[in-house]
């Protein structure tokens, strides 16, 4: 059954607002206007409008969201409302090799599926994790914000049948709610990323560092962290996060001087020992901008010090700023070392050749000995085919 579905249109939406609009009785609007602060994440509050859903509806025993981005045409999952035995985790498709959803995006309907047994014979990762946990009907709605896809959301229930009017009537304006609380917070990276995104770009006008830089060494790390996976504690969020993030590790250069940053030779001791206070100047500079924006996501904010102070750690101790060993070094600080590494090594700068994608290789396994995560050097040495899609999709 296909059912149409209307973008949802605002600029900054507060999640006073879509509650208020969205959530049908007072006493539940209340209370998750006392629960959906912005000191809690997307998932937290995915997961707290779920239990509400649940307290009407106990059949709907999943909520998930998928995010679009649009550069690269893919929906990677972001939040998942149960807290164990998820059925879809770090996992991305193209749209366009989804028609199904496809489909449903350029149509602009949602779709229910009550019995999800006849996806049984498709060869889809998803379709066959979905029905591997028990889940047998469905309702997938298309997340817009004024008119521009931005995620897909899906309502899963075990047992069949589980969506008919009523529960479609009241989902609907579930929809309407997490699709406000999902642009909130695109808004809100938005505006971190934009704000601090402009300091480093002043610093890469000092910077002889080339355009996509940043760009492509955003996306190792998001590649090096969903590929690490659960083993090591990772979750969609912490991937999306460090894809984020990562481009700011090196805000802190704006405030080193050109005699410095500009230097065609090498650095004097006293020199480079100046140029390694941008990590700590970074991290001031993050926290001024994080006060005057007003930003409270103190997911994010840890995070991006993280990065931005420790992203020059060494694993055997000998690093800067604070001389941090192994596990001590922020797991983001790691991943984004290493993306750093690897897409500095291969870029052409003033002073250098690009290397080839095989003699990188080789200096990050030599480096993994005793300066970059080993783990997170077998993973760029894994991917080597993703690596030259990243590279051939974000040339100079």
């Amino acid at each position: 059954m296909f059912r149409s579905v209307q973008p949802v249109a605002f600029g900054a939406p507060s999640f006073e607002g879509a509650a208020k609009k969205f959530i049908p009785q007072k006493g539940e609007h209340q209370l998750l206007l006392s629960e959906l602060d912005d000191h809690r994440t997307l998932a937290d509050k995915t997961a707290y409008v779920h239990e509400i859903v649940r307290q009407r509806f106990p059949c709907i025993d999943r909520i998930a969201i998928a995010k679009y981005d649009p550069s690269d045409d893919t929906l990677r999952t972001l939040v998942g409302s149960m807290k164990a035995d998820n059925p879809l985790i770090l996992y991305e498709a193209k749209l366009s090799d989804v028609p199904s959803l496809l489909d449903l995006v350029l149509a602009r309907e949602t779709r229910v599926v009550n019995d999800m047994r006849i996806f049984a014979s498709r060869n889809t990762i998803h379709s066959k994790k979905i029905l591997e946990k028990g889940f047998l009907s469905s309702y997938t709605v298309p997340l817009f914000n004024e008119g521009d896809l931005i995620g897909m959301l899906f309502f899963n229930s075990r047992q069949c049948g589980a969506f008919d009017d009523s529960t479609l009537g009241y989902l609907d304006m579930i929809a309407h709610l997490l699709t406000s609380l999902l642009a909130a917070e695109l808004v809100q990276i938005s505006t971190l990323r934009g704000a601090l995104k402009t300091a480093t770009q002043f610093t890469h006008h000092r910077d002889p560092e080339t355009g996509m830089h940043l760009e492509r060494m955003a996306r190792y790390s998001r590649l090096i962290a969903r590929k690490l996976g659960v083993s090591y504690g990772i979750d969609d969020g912490f991937a999306d996060r460090i894809f984020q993030h990562a481009p700011l590790h090196d805000v802190g250069k704006i405030a080193i001087p050109d005699r410095i940053l500009l230097k065609p030779g090498p650095l004097s001791a006293e020199e480079f020992a100046e140029m390694k206070t941008h990590t700590t100047r970074g991290r001031e500079i993050v926290s001024t901008m994080l006060h005057n924006f007003n930003i409270k996501n103190t997911t994010d904010i840890g995070m991006i010090r993280n990065i931005v102070a420790h992203h020059h750690e060494s694993m055997d101790g000998n690093g800067y700023p604070d001389g941090l060993m192994g596990d001590a070094i922020p797991l983001e600080a790691r991943i984004v070392a290493v993306a750093d590494v690897f897409d500095a090594l291969t870029s052409e700068r003033t002073y250098k050749q690009a290397w080839s994608n095989d003699e990188a290789f080789v200096e990050l396994d030599r480096l993994s000995h005793f300066k970059l995560d080993p783990d997170c050097v077998a993973v760029m040495l894994g991917a080597k085919d993703e690596i030259q899609e990243i590279q051939s999709s974000f040339t100079d």
